[in-house]
Formats: C-alpha cells, structure tokens, sequence
C-alpha cells in the first residue's frame, strides 16, 4: 500500500515526465522562411595582383565603386587554370564582409559563384555572384538572402489536476 509521501512522489514523477514530453515536442521544426534577396552592384577596380607561384596561386585585391564612390574592397585568393581560375574571395565593406567562391573564366573574363556566408550583416547568407569584364575592372552582382529563424510555438498543455488523496485511517 502507497503511504501519502509516496503517492505525492509517484504524482509529482508523472508530472516531470510530462513536462519532459513537452520540452521534447518544442524541439521539432519547421522549414525557415527565405528573407528577401538583397542585390548589391558594384564595379571592382583592381588595385594590386601578386606574381602567380609555381603552382599558380595568386592574390588580388579590389576597390568597390559604386555610383563613382568607394562602398567597400575585396581580395580573392586565386589558382590559375587552363580554361578558368578559381578564387576565393571576401568583399568587406561597413555591415561587414560577405565570403564567396568564384570561377574567372580566362579567355572571357566572366565570373560567376557562390556566396558562402560572412560576418556581420551577412552572417549566414548564401547566394550568387556574377560579373563581367568592363573598362574599368570587374561589373560584378552579389544576390544573397538568408534564411530566418523559425517562430517558436509553445504547445498548450492541459491543466494539470491533482487527485484528492483519501485520509488514511
């Protein structure tokens, strides 16, 4: 036979493994909505390049001019190829820096990539990267969005009832 110590302590164990039950559903979640993609154009005017290692790897770094201004720079660690060289590259400008890696296609001078994520106001972001051989550099698009976190929904849990314990005689 239960003594009343013992019953309070059997209710209160059920208690905390509902309660376990409904930490364990917070934990499952849904897909994340997509922010709005954000395009940022920019023509990188190249400022210095290093002469290219046996193996072909060099570096490059940029100026970012917008609208006749300076909005931010770039460097892009690069390894020459036959057809297209492959870079990585951070363009940094005030909201912090967005990480990226490129293919430069060498007879054309196209280039084309992946955002990859970044610091900042880019912390988390992916997205593209294109651009296009101009008179003054590089006419270069960066299209990046990320994801939001998921709302939060707290189950409603119904009310708890204690039972009445009878008075032991």
């Amino acid at each position: 036979m239960f003594t009343r110590t013992k019953r309070l302590a059997a209710v209160g164990a059920a208690l905390l493994t509902a309660s376990a039950v409904g930490v364990v559903s917070l934990g499952t979640a849904t897909a994340s909505p997509i922010d709005a993609a954000v395009v940022m154009h920019f023509i990188a005017v190249r400022t210095s390049v290093s002469t290219p290692t046996p193996t072909g790897a060099y570096y490059e770094s940029y100026v970012e001019v917008a609208s006749g201004s300076s909005v931010g720079q770039e460097v892009a660690s690069c390894v020459s190829g036959t057809t297209a060289d492959t870079c990585s590259a951070a363009f940094a400008n005030a909201n912090g820096i967005i990480d990226a890696q490129l293919t430069v296609e060498v007879r054309t001078g196209r280039l084309s990539g992946t955002v990859r994520g970044g610091t900042g106001a880019y912390l988390d972001v992916s997205g593209t990267v294109n651009g296009t051989r101009v008179d003054a550099g590089e006419a270069v698009t960066i299209v990046y969005s990320r994801f939001l976190p998921p709302p939060i929904t707290l189950p409603t849990l119904p009310p708890i009832s204690v039972p009445t314990l009878p008075t032991p005689a």
